[in-house]
């Protein structure tokens, strides 16, 4: 009998890379959609880089928080199980982003713009609220039972 840790990791890294697979797809998109311009001077390419960056991170929040939700109904032997598969799907989402970002961008670029350690507690957060937002009934019927 397999234990409920090894699927809990096993959901949390096939949600996880794939949260973060139409992360990377949409937000290519994005930039095929709205591309700089020829015609852009330096205000409106930083206006359009802007308006990127802020919907790459609050679409990324959205789909962390859908991917948490999802994983979270998929593996939900009991509600603490549940929530924790949202969790480490969600860390697992972040530190696919960051490290594909430094691959990319470097180091240096990374501390520019990025923290770690908040960017991991924002998803946290956002998983564990998540997360119990999906198996809220369960967590519910357990509480009964007792």
């Amino acid at each position: 009998m397999r234990s409920h840790y090894t699927k809990l990791i096993r959901i949390a890294l096939i949600f996880g890379v794939i949260g973060f697979f139409v992360f990377a797809g949409l937000s290519l998109l994005a930039w095929r959609v709205y591309p700089y311009q020829p015609s852009d001077d330096d205000l409106m390419r930083q206006i359009r880089w802007t308006a990127h960056m802020v919907g790459e991170k609050i679409g990324g929040l959205v789909l962390l928080s859908i991917m948490a939700f999802v994983a979270a109904r998929v593996n939900r032997p009991t509600w603490k199980i549940g929530v924790s598969t949202a969790v480490v799907t969600a860390v697992v989402y972040q530190l696919i982003a960051v490290i594909v970002y430094l691959v990319r961008f470097g180091f240096s670029s990374y501390q520019t713009y990025h923290n770690l350690l908040s960017t991991l507690f924002y998803s946290i957060a956002l998983a564990w609220l998540f997360g119990f937002f999906a198996v809220w009934k369960q967590y519910r019927d357990e509480k009964r039972a007792v």
